[in-house]
C-alpha cells in the first residue's frame, strides 16, 4: 500500500520559489549594472578634471596666455582654452570698498576658461575657470 502523504514539494511550489528567485537575480544584477555604469561615469569625470587642470597649469605658466586653443587627448577626451583680459563687472564689485583698484599698470588680471567634452553617443562636459594676475610685459 502506498503512503497518502509523499514528502517533497509540488509543482506550484517549485514555480513560485523559481519565480521568486528569478525577480531576487534580475533586481541584483540592475543594482550592479548601475554600479559599474556610476564608477565608469565617474571615472571619466575624473580623467577629464586630469585634463582640465593639466591645461589649465599650463596656461597660467605661459608669458602671454590670452587667446584661444583646442585639441584632443589620446583617450578622445576634447579641450578647448580661452583666456582674455578680465574686466569686473563695475555694478558687481566686491573688493576694495566697490572701487575698482588700478594695478599701477604692473598687473593685469586674466581669466582662464578650459572645457574639456567626452563620449560620443551621450558628451559630457566638464568647465573650469579662474582668475589670475599676470604682469604687463
Amino acid at each position: 500500500m502506498r503512503e497518502r502523504y509523499n514528502r517533497g514539494f509540488s509543482l506550484l511550489e517549485v514555480i513560485v520559489a523559481l519565480s521568486i528567485l528569478t525577480i531576487c537575480v534580475t533586481v541584483l544584477m540592475r543594482v550592479f549594472s548601475g554600479a559599474v555604469l556610476a564608477t565608469r561615469t565617474t571615472s571619466g569625470y575624473y580623467t577629464a578634471l586630469e585634463v582640465a587642470e593639466s591645461r589649465l597649469a599650463g596656461l597660467v605658466v605661459e608669458r602671454n596666455p590670452l587667446g584661444t586653443g583646442f585639441g584632443e587627448t589620446e583617450e578622445g577626451y576634447r579641450w578647448r582654452t580661452r583666456v582674455t583680459e578680465y574686466i569686473p563687472d563695475p555694478d558687481n564689485l566686491l573688493f576694495a570698498g566697490n572701487a575698482y583698484v588700478e594695478f599701477e599698470n604692473k598687473f593685469v588680471p586674466y581669466y582662464f576658461q578650459v572645457e574639456v567634452e567626452w563620449g560620443d553617443r551621450r558628451a559630457r562636459h566638464l568647465e573650469l575657470s579662474t582668475i589670475r594676475l599676470g604682469t604687463i610685459e
